[in-house]
């Protein structure tokens, strides 16, 4: 297993039960200059000190947390970023946040450690407070069919460290996951939709691998209360990885857009898989591509029937194509 325990502690925190800022304990053990304490109010926080910090100016107006950066006695200063919330669960939330800085801001020094720092915190604040708004049906139906091939498809044959690294659909990709010579795009329907496939662009199922195949996932509403839901889907995954701070927070951040905005109800609503079904994408597979499209066509969305399907149907498990290639 990938375990990230030999340099982060699961809670950072764990060994501080009293205020003891300015100072701390080390937070990562590859770099010195990554601590966390607590105040006199009790807030956890983290620190991160270098020199190069006197013109940077500290992040302000994010829900929950406090940011400042202080001038040292010795001439450096120190960016301190505070849980001013209350609610219990942030502080977990927190610890991960403070070990995907330490982790991925190391590599820089001075001015742009503070920048840098700044920058992964503001790209935390929907994960840790959830605006809960809601998301468009096809943003729900195309995550929830996401994280339900990455969990319960590729994770047991890759492991689930490799499908999170695997799941590109996140960054604007083309496709959906991609891993050495293979590419997976997943489509998802909910039952009583009609019989197509829609596709979003041109570039979606354009190879870029040796391999691409087209994944279709066909859901019902679960009446009885007894299938799949987003929240359960997500909360597995991070299970999975609570050993493995760095490819936790990959995860995380890959998620965040979509989930950390979907509302209480879509996120609760569940789901029976009904239907599997895997396409190869070949050169007689109909679809529109770049390649076949007129230049004067910069995008273009269509469907294409299931029906005419049947003669690229591969398999009905993706272990299959992982195993195979």
């Amino acid at each position: 297993m990938n375990s990230t325990q030999d340099f982060f502690s699961d809670n950072p925190w764990g060994a501080i039960d009293q205020p003891c800022y300015p100072e701390g304990r080390r937070l990562y053990l590859h770099d010195e200059r990554f601590w966390v304490s607590m105040d006199d109010n009790r807030h956890l926080l983290f620190f991160v000190q270098d020199s190069g910090g006197d013109a940077v100016k500290p992040l302000e107006n994010l829900a929950g947390l406090k940011v400042s950066i202080d001038r040292q006695a010795n001439g450096d200063q120190r960016l301190v970023c505070r849980l001013t919330a209350a609610e219990p669960e942030l502080e977990d939330k927190f610890a991960t946040v403070a070990k995907d800085i330490a982790f991925h801001c190391s590599g820089y020094k001075g001015a742009q450690l503070f920048l840098k720092t700044q920058e992964r915190i503001k790209s935390w604040a929907n994960f840790l407070k959830p605006s809960r708004s809601g998301i468009a049906h096809s943003e729900f139906v195309g995550l929830f069919g996401e994280l339900y091939t990455l969990v319960e498809h590729l994770a047991p044959v890759l492991t689930i460290a490799d499908s999170v690294r695997a799941w590109i659909g996140p960054e604007e990709k083309k496709q959906d996951f991609t891993l050495n010579d293979w590419a997976l795009e997943v489509k998802t329907t909910i039952s009583g939709d009609q019989q197509t496939i829609r596709i979003s662009s041109l570039d979606q199922l354009d190879k870029v691998t040796e391999k691409l195949y087209l994944l279709r996932v066909v859901a019902a509403p679960a009446t009885d209360g007894n299938g799949l839901c987003l929240r359960a889907l997500y909360d597995r995954c991070r299970r999975s990885l609570q050993h493995d701070a760095i490819t936790e927070g990959m995860f995380l951040r890959k998620a965040s857009a979509l989930y950390d905005k979907a509302s209480e109800n879509q996120i609760a609503e569940q789901f029976k898989i009904v239907n599997i079904s895997i396409f190869q994408i070949t050169d007689k597979f109909p679809r529109l591509t770049r390649r076949n499209v007129l230049p004067a066509i910069p995008e273009a969305r269509y469907e294409i029937s299931v029906g005419a399907l049947a003669p690229f149907e591969v398999a009905s498990d993706v272990g299959e194509i992982v195993n195979n290639g």
